[in-house]
């Protein structure tokens, strides 16, 4: 199981921690502040920084199996001696592509309002198709006095 360290500060953009494990599905950290996709929200990107400063650059974060677990995809290609030294125990600082991640929460926020607005289903930005085959939401159009109505 990994501390979710975004859970007590959604802000916190890096953290000191260790290796719990890697395999080929990725590196699992003691602590992270990556957040695993779920809920159709994407997962962190970042970088994991080894003590003598070696960096291996993650692309994605996706639940493991177990409750809490969070893997770390590194990105195609990093070098073996990175991923060769990344052994269980050893200290690393995770830290998180922060502008992209305060552009994620800020969005998340944003479609929370949407649908508390919008008498329309949305989900992660976009309206399901219409019987015409388009994903906007209707126009409004003003029909007739001085109110709005959908159509």
């Amino acid at each position: 199981m990994t501390r979710l360290l975004y859970r007590d500060d959604a802000y916190l953009q890096r953290c000191e921690t260790r290796v719990a494990n890697v395999d080929e599905r990725g590196i699992r950290l003691e602590a992270t502040v990556f957040y695993a996709a779920a809920g159709g929200q994407p997962g962190d990107c970042g970088i994991v920084r080894l003590a003598d400063g070696v960096t291996v650059e993650i692309v994605d974060a996706v639940p493991g199996g177990a409750p809490d677990e969070v893997i770390h995809v590194p990105a195609p290609g990093v070098a073996t001696p990175a991923l060769a030294a990344l052994t269980a125990g050893v200290p690393v600082v995770a830290e998180i592509d922060w502008a992209r991640r305060y552009r994620h929460m800020r969005l998340h926020t944003c479609m929370h309002l949407l649908c508390a607005a919008v008498p329309y289903p949305v989900s992660g930005g976009r309206s399901p198709p219409t019987r015409h085959g388009s994903t906007s939401i209707p126009r409004a159009r003003r029909s007739t006095g001085s109110s709005w109505a959908r159509g």
